[in-house]
């Protein structure tokens, strides 16, 4: 793992590549371009985000720092125009990666522990779309509601 721990920033900045290979060829062209925070949210969070999971993937795995920068890389690839599929296909795209510069028990180790993040990911996922279904529906039932009101005071009034 200290192989890998050295060579973190290039691991890490060819997993952002491949991750955002999945967007139109602007939008990743901004996203690998802008690293302010501010004027490139999406990308500044990935960014944050793949780096903080691959300190875990070769640490110790911290249950809540694992969620965390999982969370803030599932939510936005949950509102985005992506299948479930490929808003999660970033995790696997890291084996790749470390097949190329892994081997052996630790290359075994490191695909086990992507495999447990994937499914992390895909409870996130699942939870972030059940909540915009939600918005959605209270959308949907305030949109009617209130012009029904209207309507009722509107009777009432005359």
């Amino acid at each position: 793992m200290e192989d890998l721990a050295r060579s973190k920033s290039a691991v890490v900045d060819e997993w952002f590549d491949r991750t955002i290979q999945a967007y139109p060829s602007q939008t990743s062209m901004f996203l690998r371009s802008g690293k302010d925070p501010f004027r490139n949210p999406v990308g500044h969070t990935l960014r944050e985000g793949l780096a903080a999971l691959f300190d875990e993937l070769i640490g110790e795995m911290d249950r809540s720092r694992v969620t965390a920068a999982l969370d803030s890389i599932v939510r936005l690839r949950a509102v985005q125009d992506f299948s479930p599929s490929q808003a999660l296909a970033f995790l696997f795209q890291l084996k790749s990666i470390l097949r190329e510069r892994a081997r052996g028990e630790e290359l075994a180790r490191l695909e086990s522990r992507i495999d447990e993040l994937a499914l992390a990911a895909f409870d996130l996922y699942a939870a972030c779309r059940e909540q915009l279904h939600e918005i959605k529906a209270n959308q949907a039932r305030r949109s009617t509601f209130v012009p029904e009101r209207i309507q009722l005071r509107r009777g009432t009034t005359q």
